[in-house]
């Protein structure tokens, strides 16, 4: 391998003037064969030992990325699934706080249906006995009346028959003292 060292000068124009060197320029067929060489060996040791485990580990980091985001997207639709049955249990929950109150209230109201008629039952049984009591000392003081006019009755008679033994001045004495009675 010999080198040749020859300069080209170029002036601003396009022109050659003088030596230049080519040398650097031009490759070397054996120079050229021991890069290639080169770059296939290293090529295939980075292949082997660098390539294969980096395009593994993407690969893998690539699954784990679809297997996080398919996770992702389940527990979403799970959280989803889960809000519209808690919304639905809220709903219902709210649907039987109200049957409850509206049971409670209908039960409050014949509850004091039931407490009026039997108060006004117990106070027409109290209005029964009173007016019976009523009555029973009406009869007591009519009997008394009675008794009483029955015995003026007797006094009187035997007032009448003291002071005169008279027929027609009885009757009108007896008249007139059932009139003031």
């Amino acid at each position: 391998m010999t080198k040749t060292n020859e300069t080209i000068e170029i002036d601003p124009h396009g022109e050659h003037h003088g030596k230049a060197h080519i040398g650097f320029l031009q490759p070397e067929g054996m120079m050229t064969l021991l890069t290639w060489i080169s770059f296939f060996l290293i090529f295939s040791v980075l292949y082997k030992f660098a390539w294969k485990p980096i395009l593994a580990a993407l690969a893998n980091r690539e699954d784990y990325i679809k297997k996080s985001l398919d996770d992702a997207d389940k527990i979403k639709e799970e959280m989803e699934s889960l809000q519209e049955k808690t919304q639905k249990m809220l709903e219902q929950a709210q649907a039987e706080s109200k049957e409850i109150v509206d049971k409670a209230r209908k039960a409050a109201v014949q509850a004091a249906s039931v407490i009026n008629a039997k108060a006004r039952d117990d106070a027409q049984i109290l209005v029964d006995n009173a007016r019976r009591e009523i009555q029973t000392e009406v009869e007591k003081a009519q009997s008394n009346l009675r008794e009483e006019s029955a015995q003026i009755a007797v006094e009187l008679a035997g007032k009448i028959l003291e002071e005169n033994l008279d027929p027609e001045k009885n009757r009108k004495l007896i008249n007139h003292y059932i009139k003031e009675l």
